[in-house]
């Protein structure tokens, strides 16, 4: 495979030029990027970057964050990666005591990473067995509700 992906792709005149395909792996690059770009509007991902921005769960709260969460009933799992650099455990942490004060009903864990803020959307074990222990937790809890 390593040797197809490395195998220079030439014009019909057998000439490469600058900005045509050198190695047949910048042809599926290519393909991969117009697919992507067909099916995502980036208008769409700068809207949800600006509102995830500008969102202020505590602003109609008058900024008292476990204001925001008073009377839920709904139960919480805060994770955090020690390598989010965009959501860091700090912010984690603060909205955790916030669910706390609130009497909520909160999980807090931070998983150690080097993986980043998309550590989420990677196999990230210790991540995936915090979700399957509080998912199991809720489902024990509906069963002791509803028995």
């Amino acid at each position: 495979m390593v040797d197809t992906l490395r195998r220079r792709t030439r014009g019909a005149d057998g000439a490469l030029t600058l900005f045509d395909d050198v190695f047949e792996v910048e042809s599926y690059l290519r393909h991969q990027g117009e697919s992507f770009v067909r099916r995502f509007d980036a208008n769409s991902y700068l809207t949800i970057t600006r509102a995830m921005d500008y969102f202020d769960l505590a602003a109609e709260h008058d900024d008292d964050l476990a204001g925001a969460f008073a009377g839920t009933r709904t139960r919480f799992c805060v994770v955090s990666f020690s390598s989010d650099w965009l959501f860091p455990t700090s912010q984690a942490r603060a909205i955790a005591r916030a669910l706390n004060r609130a009497a909520a009903n909160v999980s807090f864990v931070e998983i150690t990473t080097d993986k980043g803020h998309d550590a989420f959307l990677l196999d990230e074990p210790d991540f995936h067995g915090a979700l399957r222990g509080f998912l199991r937790g809720c489902e024990e809890h509906l069963e002791r509700e509803r028995a």
